[in-house]
């Protein structure tokens, strides 16, 4: 409980502030086939398991997943390759564009947020996203 009142509190601060304090995973799936569907949620649960447990500060989340690119990237193709499919992931860190989305009573507005992108394949499909920080 004391947990969501700190994250009420920070999100009605920086969104009043036009900064939202999140940083969110996106993972996009390489088409909207069903195999492409299945693999995208076996590579975001992988990288979540990853990543542990995310109880840092905002700035630390995003340089542990900086510092950590190439591992989470290996991460992602260990299981792309072990359930047979034959192209590979990249990911990046940056601000991305998000529809609205929410999360239990707490909507989150559509915009601009600091993010870990995976891309597997083309990255043409259907995507998946979470918040990382404050966990929810």
């Amino acid at each position: 409980m004391k947990r969501w009142i700190a994250f009420l509190i920070a999100l009605s601060l920086a969104t009043a502030q036009g900064v939202p304090p999140v940083f969110r995973l996106h993972v996009i799936a390489d088409s909207n086939s069903e195999a492409d569907q299945a693999v995208k949620l076996e590579v975001r649960d992988a990288i979540i398991q990853e990543l542990g447990d995310m109880d840092g500060a905002q700035t630390s989340q995003e340089q542990y997943a900086a510092r950590h690119l190439e591992e989470l990237i290996e991460t992602a193709n260990s299981v792309l390759e072990e359930e047979g499919f034959p192209y590979r992931a990249t990911a990046e860190i940056g601000t991305f564009e998000f529809p609205d989305k929410t999360y239990g009573d707490v909507l989150f507005p559509a915009g601009e947020y600091r993010a870990l992108r995976i891309k597997l394949g083309q990255a043409e499909g259907q995507n998946w996203w979470c918040v990382l920080f404050p966990p929810l």
